[in-house]
């Protein structure tokens, strides 16, 4: 199998650095498998990462990296190189990690493009051509190397010379290939690993004496079925290996207990199996149970057998003599009790197939024999009832860390009451389906309790209260509000990051006195008056100086604290939201509007009442709407046949005066318009109300002007009567009124109750005696008297 640059990558990352897992978040220049016959032109001087990995290129020259100063990592695997240029990495003193793995370089004493290398910590030189495995001056300059891979065709005693005064991390031989090996060859390399890949030859059983010899820990890859190599543990008086590693193992299972019992046997107190594949489970050895191991491991195991005792299998692990023991990985679907009180102290069987049955030894008895337990992991299995789960644990006294994360675990009061052990501090039942009902089903001695990721609504204030809790993680779930601590009342630290609080209530912050640490990050925050009392009290407790009394630390602020909604708020920093209190007060908003609005009011109301404004407004609606009478009631030309005058006035004696003066000049003179004047229009001879009615009839409109002395006419009343039967018979408004002065209606007779009618349902105009509103009376007496009438002779006959 072919690597590429992030196979790289995770080597360096797990063997040896762990400080470049921050490195890894920059993006790789890829150029693998692109048939390239040499490194590309143009590269950009801000390269940091290249993989030129799976090409053709067959030399490096010095002109190759002079645009890439920043290059720290390069993978350069798989190619056809050959030659490599003295200068080729002069202009790259950033260089750390280089693979230069399975190529055709051939001397591995000459190599002088390494001297420009002091900065390197990964260097993989295995699989190239190398005849001897004599490695030249240049390796002693690399001050900062800790892993280093090597190949060759024979090894011998004095080929690590130049590396002795560097102390490794980790040290890769690919034994494939490797024909001569001289005994003692490994001895002298310093180096805390050993990583070798085995050829599968007899050589393997001399290397492997030196190799348990000089180092502590110790891998070995392709390892031969028969597993001849850990016979080597006896033929060395002092074993310095104390951490043992298979990976990529196919054996029977005969041989796999037969090797973990010679390792039972030696000083081992590590091992562990990764990519183990079992073929014949047949014949397998009982354990060796005189020594301890600290670890005992197995990941990715496999069985090619259909039919097998699984039985002896899982007997074989659960029972195996080390304080941790880890099954991971591994499709099993359930395990066995240890058949006498066990050593366990850790047990890890994440990623199986296992159910809530895990343990059980019949449907009516528990295990009992785990009670030295003190960490279980059940993380990733296919657990799904919570209930019945603790039921299956209850007997394992010493129990105090929990992890039953990413499973399909619920709980509802169906599943009965749940028997936790005594001692159980810490719980993790994140990546689960739980709601609420969850809080029903904890043990009373937890102290730390992990539920992020679950379906978690709301804590119900009727639970059980957890005296002991001091962590509560509620991560990504979907509460709708900030949990309170009458049930915690010892919490210290809360996270509720990533869940659906929107305005937050600042009284579940005074239910938690001993909080210290709260995570209210990424929550769909709504930036109104509901929010505001609680995004001060927080921004408070976040800003307070370190001298004052202790507040809240909240994690992720500011940058994490945002506003969702109002639109205009969106993305806003909660540190910088703020609404003034007239906005959330709906008293005070009321006073500031109501005040000024009353202020206004009465001003306008004064300034109106002082330039008679209302009396204008009156007139003018007045005009407006005998302008629209005169052309909705337009009268066709036959209809004013027989009219001679458009008014015919009527009014005392005693406002004769005014008629004359004001009334008359105005109509007749300036407006042009015909106006019937009993003074003038009566013909002799015919009696009063002959002529009264006569002009009545010749008019089109009858105008009233009415005084205190109007009423007291008689001769007023008959016109006024006249006029008003006239418009009966008519069937049009032709009575116009006109107030001279003020007429109350208790001044005005009860003979003249058609003028008081007239007055309460009709609008009149009154004579303003200010010059300014004159104007505007006549304008609008005009409007109303204004018309075409036919051309007649001067008097009638």
């Amino acid at each position: 199998m072919k690597p590429s640059g992030w196979w790289l990558v995770s080597i360096y990352v797990t063997c040896f650095h762990p400080s470049f897992i921050l490195a890894i978040k920059r993006i790789i220049v890829n150029y693998s498998s692109q048939n390239l016959s040499s490194v590309p032109p143009g590269l950009k001087p801000s390269t940091e990462d290249l993989d030129l990995s799976l090409n053709r290129i067959q030399a490096l020259s010095g002109k190759d990296f002079l645009t890439t100063p920043q290059l720290h990592f390069l993978n350069l695997s798989w190619n056809i190189l050959e030659k490599i240029d003295t200068d080729t990495f002069n202009s790259t003193p950033a260089l750390e990690i280089l693979d230069l793995s399975h190529n055709r370089l051939q001397n591995l004493s000459d190599q002088p493009y390494l001297l420009k290398t002091g900065r390197l910590q990964f260097l993989d030189l295995s699989s190239n051509l190398f005849s001897v495995m004599a490695l030249g001056r240049e390796f002693s300059t690399l001050k900062c190397l800790q892993w280093l891979g090597l190949s060759a065709k024979s090894i011998s005693n004095q080929d690590f010379t130049y590396i002795t005064n560097l102390t490794l991390k980790t040290l890769f031989i690919n034994a494939h290939g490797l024909q001569t090996y001289k005994e003692s060859s490994l001895t002298g390399v310093h180096a805390e690993k050993a990583i070798i890949a085995l050829s599968k030859s007899n050589l393997d059983n001399a290397i492997a004496v030196d190799v348990f010899a000089a180092f502590k820990e110790v891998e070995f890859t392709m390892v031969d079925s028969g597993m001849k190599v850990i016979q080597q543990l006896h033929h060395r008086g002092i074993v310095r290996t104390v951490s043992l590693e298979f990976s990529k193992v196919e054996t029977t299972w005969h041989v796999l207990t037969k090797c973990v019992n010679t390792i039972l046997q030696s000083s081992i107190q590590q091992l562990s199996f990764s990519d183990l594949t079992m073929t014949e489970m047949e014949d397998g050895m009982p354990l060796v149970t005189s020594r301890l191991l600290d670890s005992f491991s197995t990941t990715r195991a496999s069985v090619t057998e259909f039919i097998f005792n699984q039985k002896e299998l899982y007997d074989f692990f659960i029972n195996m003599p080390a304080r941790n023991v880890s099954l991971t990985q591994t499709p099993i679907i359930f395990m066995t009790c240890p058949l006498t009180v066990n050593k366990i102290e850790v047990l890890d069987l994440s990623n199986c197939a296992l159910t809530e049955n895990v343990f059980s030894v019949d449907p009516d008895t528990e295990c009992s024999t785990l009670t030295n337990l003190v960490k279980l992991v059940l993380r990733g299995n296919n657990l799904k009832h919570l209930g019945p789960l603790t039921s299956r644990i209850h007997l394992m006294d010493s129990l105090q860390y929990v992890d039953l994360s990413q499973n399909k675990l619920t709980y509802s009061e169906e599943q009965g009451k749940c028997a936790w052990p005594s001692k159980v501090v810490q719980l993790d039942l994140s990546s689960n389906g739980f709601d609420q009902s969850v809080f029903k089903c904890l043990p009373d001695s937890v102290r730390i309790l992990k539920l992020r990721n679950n379906r978690v609504i709301t804590v119900p204030a009727d639970v059980r209260a957890l005296d002991d809790l001091n962590v509560l993680d509620l991560m990504d779930n979907r509460l709708l509000d900030l949990p309170t601590c009458q049930a915690f009342p010892n919490l210290q630290k809360l996270s509720v990051r990533s869940n659906s609080l929107h305005s937050p209530l600042p009284r579940a912050l005074e239910t938690c006195p001993h909080l210290k640490d709260l995570d209210l990050s990424r929550n769909p925050f709504i930036c109104t008056c509901a929010l505001r009392k609680f995004a001060a009290l927080i921004k408070d407790k976040a800003t307070r100086p370190k001298g004052e009394t202790p507040g809240l630390t909240l994690g992720h602020w500011p940058a994490g604290y945002r506003c969702s909604y109002p639109e205009s708020r969106s993305n806003t920093l909660l540190e910088d939201f703020y609404l003034p209190e007239i906005s959330c007060n709906p008293l005070i908003l009321a006073i500031t509007i109501l005040i000024p609005t009353i202020t206004l009011v009465i001003a306008i109301s004064l300034i109106c009442h002082r330039l008679d404004v209302p009396w204008y407004v009156k007139m003018i609606w007045k005009w407006t709407r005998a302008k629209h009478h005169a052309i909705t009631s337009q009268r066709k030309a036959e209809d004013l046949e027989g009219l001679r005058f458009h008014a015919f006035v009527s009014y005392s004696q005693k406002n004769a005066d005014w008629v004359k003066s004001q009334f008359l000049p105005k109509l007749e003179g300036d407006y042009c318009l015909r106006v019937c004047h009993h003074e003038r229009d009566f013909i002799p001879g015919k009696t009063i109300v002959q002529n009264i009615l006569r002009c009545i009839e010749q008019s089109r409109r009858c105008v009233f002007v009415l005084s205190s002395h109007f009423v007291q006419s008689e001769w007023c009343h008959y016109e006024l009567y006249f006029a008003n039967h006239q418009r009966v018979t008519r069937g049009m408004d032709s009575i116009i009124l006109i107030l001279l002065e003020p007429l109350p209606l208790y001044l005005i007779p009860s003979k003249y109750y058609q003028l008081k009618s007239m007055m309460s349902r009709r609008t009149y105009l009154e004579w303003p005696p200010e010059g300014a509103k004159q104007k505007l009376f006549w304008a609008n007496l005009r409007a109303a008297l204004q018309t075409d009438l036919p051309i007649t002779s001067e008097r009638e006959e």
